[in-house]
């Protein structure tokens, strides 16, 4: 058995499995890697998310995220990691983004995308900073091809629906979901109830007005374990008593970003 050794660790990038090799491409961020699985060329990447390693957290395939050494979000991690180019969201703090900079980490940073047309000139960024411009199309091609005709522009409306994410978080207006929503014909109910953007859903607003389809994870899918798979139970049994609602089977890893999972996203709802 090999043993990392903190001054190794700090040196050489050691993960604890494979040590991360220096001079390539490095993504901590799990959206991102979503991305990579399908555009990145076999031998580009030198780690990944470590939350892409855990199925609670991924939106890359599992398989495919563990053939890469982990790496977190701190600056000490991704200094060591010595990578040519860091792929990574725009949620640090200044204290990190400057420690990369006097370091000469060079680094291209990506939000969750509120909307299709925002994803796709992100995914031609990201193409082009690793130099797969043709991939980067593939992809975007794919994914218009999924989301199809826009059945909200001038189509009969299929109902109204929500997105419930577990904590009873629903997407309003101003974020992708809601444009994927209309996109599949569905009003959003969580406009009816008032509620932009990431809103907390009251529960008696539900049951006042419940919508005709609810997606949300169901048991044994929500992020983590303990409460949230409680709290996940616990609506199934109450959402029995609204016959008229139809529940879809919706995982959290479907609303954390964009890039392919948009793809499953739109399967899914034209699937109800």
């Amino acid at each position: 058995m090999r043993f990392c050794w903190p001054l190794l660790l700090a040196l050489a990038g050691c993960s604890g499995q494979n040590a991360i090799v220096p001079g390539g491409i490095v993504s901590n961020n799990p959206c991102i890697d979503a991305v990579l699985s399908e555009i990145a060329a076999p031998g580009q990447l030198s780690a990944v998310s470590v939350y892409s390693h855990d199925p609670a957290s991924a939106s890359a395939p599992i398989a495919w995220a563990r053939r890469y050494p982990p790496i977190g979000t701190s600056a000490e991690e991704i200094i060591a990691a010595r990578p040519r180019l860091l792929l990574t969201g725009n949620l640090a703090s200044g204290g990190t983004n400057a420690a990369l900079a006097k370091a000469g980490i060079v680094q291209k940073s990506y939000g969750v995308p509120a909307s299709v047309a925002a994803n796709l000139v992100q995914i031609r960024d990201m193409a082009k900073a690793i130099g797969r411009e043709e991939a980067g199309e593939k992809l975007n091609a794919k994914i218009e091809t999924a989301l199809g005709p826009d059945e909200g522009a001038g189509r009969a409306r299929r109902g109204t629906a929500i997105i419930w994410q577990t904590g009873g978080f629903v997407a309003g207006k101003g974020t992708l979901q809601d444009e994927l929503l209309a996109r599949a014909g569905f009003t959003n109910a969580a406009e009816v109830y008032g509620l932009d953007q990431w809103s907390q859903l009251p529960l008696e607003t539900l049951v006042r007005n419940p919508p005709d389809i609810i997606f949300m994870p169901m048991a044994g899918q929500g992020k983590g374990q303990g409460e949230s798979q409680r709290e996940i139970a616990l609506r199934q049994k109450l959402l029995r008593y609204f016959p008229k609602t139809k529940i879809a089977s919706f995982p959290d890893r479907l609303l954390f970003c964009g890039g392919p999972t948009i793809i499953e996203a739109m399967e899914v709802m034209r699937s109800v």
